[in-house]
């Protein structure tokens, strides 16, 4: 009779593949007339082949030749005996175990690197985008020189958006036979701009920046106009180019009415200087108010303002195809002084003036 052990050596050697033609002719026969003995062999095989490849097999054999060494010398009580079966079971269920661990480990290990190479390349092309970028912004800066006009301009003043896609408002005066006229915005671009409309008696002119693809910020322009006559003493600031850089100054609405009692202007106690002639005068809200038009000769800060209202007169008579939509909700009254100024900086450009 073959035990349990001697079924083991068998199994092993059949899936192994190293038994004799006879021995193996042999087991099929016994196999096919002993169902109990195939019940067992098969369940041997299928835990051979199962522990085949992880190196524990000596280690099973070892401790299945102990177990029959133990059955022969002690008495076990028949509610201590653990068959091979339940034996074969159990260590299956461990061996089932550690295959799912080491699974679960080999999965972590792949998905842990994987996120190391994610992170990498991702490092790796912020920082190739970052050399791009530079790449790209020395050829745009090349391309402004040749954008820019090579002589000096005659003349310079101020101007603001009314638009995101290239409408701006300035002074008559200020492009007044001019032969060419350009903006510079807060990056010190150059652009091209025409005028679309004006009225010589308000001093108002209209320009469109040629450059269909300019915008003047990364939102839509966030101020409004206002047609609303402000009281005296109402705080005012004002953002303009005397000179290359941007130059904010701060005051209050000191009269009504503007030069010579002028209604459709505004009387300020603020300080302005040659350059700021367009430069949009806003409210504590963020609105604009009015446009610096020119100061009192010999006076340190009384200066005149064309008022909102007159520039949205021009607006509305532009030719049909040059009609803009003008912003209908200010998104800045919710911002203190410093993050309006910030804002106005993108909206607010110099203006240059050619002539020959």
């Amino acid at each position: 009779m073959l035990t349990g052990n001697d079924i083991w050596i068998l199994a092993e050697a059949y899936v192994a593949g190293t038994l004799a033609a006879p021995k193996l002719n042999e087991l099929k026969d016994r196999l096919a007339i002993d169902p109990q003995f195939a019940a067992e062999f098969n369940e041997h095989v299928n835990m051979l082949r199962s522990l085949e490849g992880a190196g524990k097999q000596m280690r099973f054999k070892s401790m299945l030749a102990d177990i029959q060494n133990n059955r022969t010398k002690v008495q076990v009580k028949p509610s201590r005996t653990i068959s091979l079966k339940t034996y074969y079971l159990r260590t299956a269920g461990i061996a089932a175990a550690m295959a799912l661990f080491t699974s679960l480990t080999t999965y972590w290990v792949i998905q842990h690197n994987n996120k190391r190479i994610a992170s990498e390349y991702s490092l790796l092309r912020r920082d190739l985008e970052k050399y791009k970028r530079s790449q790209n912004q020395l050829i745009y800066n090349l391309k402004e020189q040749q954008n820019k006009p090579a002589e000096e301009a005659r003349y310079t003043g101020t101007g603001f958006a009314l638009t995101n896609d290239g409408y701006l408002v300035t002074n008559y005066h200020v492009i007044d036979g001019a032969d060419s006229v350009y903006i510079q915005n807060k990056e010190g671009r150059y652009l091209k701009a025409i005028p679309v409309g004006f009225d010589q008696s308000t001093d108002v002119a209209i320009l469109k920046v040629e450059d269909k693809n300019f915008r003047f910020g990364k939102t839509e322009v966030p101020y409004t106009l206002s047609t609303n006559r402000r009281k005296l003493g109402t705080r005012i600031y004002t953002l303009g180019f005397p000179q290359d850089n941007i130059v904010y100054n701060e005051g209050y609405v000191s009269s009504k009415n503007g030069y010579n009692g002028d209604s459709s202007q505004y009387q300020l106690e603020v300080p302005a200087y040659p350059g700021q002639s367009g430069a949009p005068i806003m409210d504590a809200n963020g609105t604009v108010l009015a446009m610096i038009t020119g100061k009192e000769s010999g006076s340190e800060g009384t200066t005149y303002a064309v008022n909102a209202k007159s520039v949205l007169q021009v607006v509305r008579n532009l030719p049909k195809e040059e009609a803009i939509r003008l912003p209908k909700a200010n998104k800045m009254s919710h911002l203190t002084l410093e993050q309006q100024i910030e804002k106005m900086e993108s909206y607010t450009c110099s203006i240059k003036v050619y002539k020959r």
